[in-house]
């Protein structure tokens, strides 16, 4: 009954997704700009979960690629739900792109769904984090959750560090040059060329946040979602808002973090803009702290990766230095 059901949904986004539009489809753009239409038929056609993912695949393949999101900009990933026309879109994929992990797995579902033939690319795939990183819940507000094992228990934000970035995008290239050999080259250079933008960035990163005092380079996030980040940037991560999403923090948990804001010294809370901050707010409000963004899985339209990385280390210089 459930195959039965799933096969409808998926016929019906296909009708839907056919009706009144042209032979190639209408594709969101990778990072929120205006949609493309009547691509040429070479273009390699590519969907990613996520707009930044996106964006990647934006840098590597050019305009011999056709790449769109499911997800749209702003969206949380850990709660989206595909629509029928996102199931009709991962059908028409020649090649696929997704995190994995804890972060987008509603992907492997619709695309086990619509028994897709696509080229899969698992950017998180087999990553282990670095050594020394806390990447439990229970190691950022030392509340144990017994229902995470070693198996479902790794963070799955590796793309905040830039190190891990690099890693995507390798394995990006790879992905479009087993789908598409004949423009290998292509796919190889692009990539280099972006690959030298993001160490370029990580530099300029560095020397950013060497203007914090020491003492003050401590980070407290609305979710747990820069632990690569504040490790690769030697920023200590002191707490989180909430221990994932969807999880509301109890009056003991909020009172624990407004001590530990107040004894640590920490000067901001960092909010993320597909959560609602009115918690953050008040916990920032009580600990006589400053509110700023941080952008994790769900940057703003038209922001892409390299972009989104800039605003943070320029937001939390802002936040930490005073």
């Amino acid at each position: 009954m459930r195959r039965w059901l799933v096969t409808i949904i998926v016929l019906l986004g296909l009708v839907a997704a056919a009706c009144g539009r042209a032979p190639r489809p209408t594709v969101q753009s990778p990072v929120g700009g205006e949609a493309v239409t009547g691509v040429a038929a070479s273009r390699l056609v590519v969907v990613a979960s996520l707009p930044i993912f996106a964006s990647m695949v934006k840098a590597v393949g050019g305009e011999l690629v056709e790449v769109s999101a499911v997800m749209p900009a702003g969206a949380d990933p850990h709660t989206y739900q595909p629509t029928p026309r996102d199931v009709a879109t991962l059908a028409e994929a020649q090649v696929v792109v997704y995190n994995g992990g804890e972060l987008d797995p509603w992907m492997e579902r619709q695309l086990e769904a619509v028994g897709s033939k696509a080229k899969v690319i698992v950017l998180s795939e087999g990553l282990k984090p670095p050594e020394g990183v806390a990447v439990e819940e229970e190691h950022v507000l030392g509340t144990p959750e017994p229902e995470h094992d070693q198996e479902h228990g790794i963070n799955p934000h590796f793309w905040l560090d830039p190190d891990f970035a690099v890693i995507y995008i390798e394995r990006i290239t790879a992905g479009l040059v087993e789908a598409d050999p004949a423009h290998a080259e292509i796919y190889r250079a692009n990539a280099a060329r972006y690959i030298d933008e993001i160490r370029n960035f990580d530099a300029w990163a560095k020397e950013q946040i060497a203007t914090i005092p020491p003492e003050r380079r401590k980070l407290v996030t609305f979710h747990d979602a820069f632990p690569y980040f504040a490790a690769h940037y030697g920023l200590e991560l002191v707490g989180v808002v909430v221990l994932s999403p969807g999880r509301e923090p109890s009056p003991q948990e909020v009172a624990q973090l407004v001590a530990r804001i107040r004894a640590e010294g920490v000067p901001a809370i960092f909010v993320e803009p597909q959560f609602n901050p009115k918690l953050a707010q008040t916990i920032a409000q009580e600990a006589g702290v400053r509110v700023l963004e941080l952008y994790s899985d769900a940057a703003p339209a038209g922001m892409d990766y390299l972009g989104m990385m800039r605003q943070n280390v320029t937001n939390v210089v802002e936040g930490l230095r005073g």
